[in-house]
């Protein structure tokens, strides 16, 4: 087995979210972890977590899905997954009335320079 790696890293105010993966034998693993620092601004600890591992690429969307992933800033993408979540993202965002934003920095990130995304 491998290292963990960043697979995607969302920043949001007050905190983040990441997805990390190990690529096995069998495939891809994937874990989310999430950090929220807001609590300490009220003297409460920080929130911070850690889901199962994942043997799928859609259960990796299912975690994120938990949250408006993709409404938020993303800062890292994995060279060898960003056509998936450009698909992801599209395909969470398609309905969204704010959308052209959130696409525009989604498109930076996944598209590496490359303009066809």
């Amino acid at each position: 087995m491998g290292d963990w790696e960043v697979i995607l890293q969302l920043g949001a105010e007050g905190g983040s979210i990441g997805l990390y993966g190990m690529e096995t034998e069998r495939g891809w693993l994937f874990y989310r972890d999430v950090s929220d620092l807001t609590p300490e601004l009220i003297g409460e600890e920080r929130v911070q977590h850690k889901s199962p591992v994942v043997q799928s690429w859609q259960a990796a969307l299912a975690l994120l899905d938990q949250y408006p992933w993709q409404r938020l800033f993303p800062l890292t993408v994995h060279p060898e997954f960003s056509e998936r979540i450009w698909s992801a993202v599209r395909n969470q965002l398609k309905n969204d009335r704010g959308s052209g934003f959130h696409l525009g920095n989604w498109r930076k990130i996944c598209a590496g320079g490359d303009d066809s995304l």
